[in-house]
């Protein structure tokens, strides 16, 4: 199997080294990069060319967005992979490094029926001690992600996110869905989840595209599998664990950037306008209305950029309910199957 490795950047000339050199120590070589850049200003492009310019696939002026970022690399490849050809999508962002055998065991675990699998993903950081890029990296022992789990207010998030690794995701298991920041798509997976030329949503310009992405996987009948021999590293530092209190959640929130809070409550609201059912809305209307309603109230006073975000959402509705009619069309699975990853019958 032919693995497309797509690394989407964005002002991420410091972690750029890391990742290419962990690519190129890989146990499994049957794969090739290709690189868009979505109009970063601190020297990416120079580095690129420089080291590495039959990869680059385009360099997008300004910033077209996680999701578009994406959708472009995807269509480039769908568009020069012959219609037979045993192949993969390797997601993944800039700011990883892999171990050595993470694609090996990446492509083993691609069996039939399989759409998405998702390594076990730690949380490093750097040093920059003086030079322009990271010299010095500590790979903790503290989970990132093992994929997306999803609450009783249909909320996903990163599952073990803060976590101390103690074993307790060292077996193999089935999830909800894969992390944005990294996973394997088989071709026919990404052919089948297309919604026209996107492939996540570009509606959602970055955050929370992995999560509409996830639940159409659901609906789709694909599984996702969490391989914990595949290990990865993830340069967002050692803080933040994904089990807070509300008092916690708020100060972790106040500590946010305002775009990504913004886009991120935005696009939940997308989220759940393409996917969530009449059915699924009786089932949680307990948990929802409390957990996105007083998110929503709190957000809406409080936060200018998005309360911006929040208002412009109308604007949107027709072309959603257009998606969720198409989805719903497409529809394999049953949502009491879907349900079972929710705990809700």
């Amino acid at each position: 199997m032919h693995v497309y490795v797509h690394i989407i950047t964005w002002n991420e000339r410091k972690y750029l080294p890391d990742l290419l050199e962990s690519l190129r120590l890989q146990t499994y070589q049957d794969f090739s990069i290709r690189l868009l850049d979505n109009g970063s200003t601190d020297g990416t492009v120079e580095y690129i060319r420089q080291f590495m310019p039959t990869s680059l696939i385009a360099h997008n002026k300004k910033n077209l967005g996680f999701a578009e970022g994406h959708n472009q690399l995807i269509r480039f490849t769908l568009g020069h992979a012959h219609e037979d050809e045993d192949c993969a999508i390797l997601l993944i962002n800039a700011d990883m490094l892999l171990e050595p055998n993470a694609i090996e065991v990446l492509v083993r675990s691609c069996k039939k029926g399989v759409g998405a699998v998702q390594p076990k993903v730690y949380r490093a950081f750097g040093e920059n001690l003086g030079d322009e890029y990271l010299e010095e990296t500590v790979k903790s022992d503290v989970i990132d992600t093992t994929g997306l789990s999803v609450s009783k207010s249909w909320r996903m998030f990163d599952r073990g996110a803060g976590d101390l690794d103690k074993g307790q995701y060292d077996s193999a298991s089935d999830l909800f869905g894969p992390s944005g920041a990294i996973a394997l798509f088989p071709i026919k997976t990404v052919i089948d989840l297309m919604e026209g030329n996107d492939f996540f949503d570009s509606d959602f310009f970055t955050y929370r595209e992995d999560c509409d992405l996830a639940w159409r996987l659901q609906k789709r009948g694909w599984k996702t599998v969490f391989e914990p021999k595949a290990i990865g590293y993830h340069y967002r530092g050692m803080f933040g664990a994904q089990k807070q209190s509300w008092f916690g959640r708020l100060r972790n929130r106040q500590g946010q950037s305002p775009f990504f809070a913004a886009y991120s409550t935005r696009n939940q609201i997308f989220v759940l306008l393409k996917n969530l059912t009449i059915g699924d809305f009786i089932l949680s209307f307990p948990h929802i209305i409390i957990d996105e309603g007083g998110r929503l109230i709190y957000t809406f006073i409080f936060e200018g950029q998005t309360r911006r975000r929040i208002l412009e959402i109308w604007k949107f509705i027709p072309k959603m309910l257009k998606k969720r009619k198409a989805i719903k069309k497409r529809q394999l699975k049953s949502e009491r199957e879907i349900r079972k990853y929710v705990g809700l019958q």
